[in-house]
């Protein structure tokens, strides 16, 4: 299991808005989706709503990097981390 790319790439978080930013902070959710335990979410829950749209600001400002990682699909190898992880044959 890998990380999930939280850049603003569209391989990232760039459907996110600040509002679905703090809901899954605070859920552990993506919609439907639960958030696998490499992101620990439940550190972040209790902070204010103010320290959790800091936070997203601050990823908005980050440079989009390519790197697909979906945690519901086999692990393969990554040409650009070199580890495996799901989809890694896709970056």
């Amino acid at each position: 299991m890998a990380s999930a790319n939280i850049t603003p790439d569209a391989s990232g978080i760039s459907y996110y808005d600040e509002t679905l930013f703090v809901q899954v902070m605070r859920t552990g959710y993506v919609k439907a989706r639960e958030l696998k335990s490499i992101m620990p979410w439940w550190n972040y829950r209790g902070l204010t709503d103010g320290d959790l749209k800091d936070m997203f600001a601050y990823l908005s400002t980050l440079k989009p990097v390519r790197h697909r990682v979906d945690n519901t699909e086999a692990a393969t190898q990554c040409r650009l981390c070199g580890l495996h992880h799901s989809s890694g044959n896709q970056n």
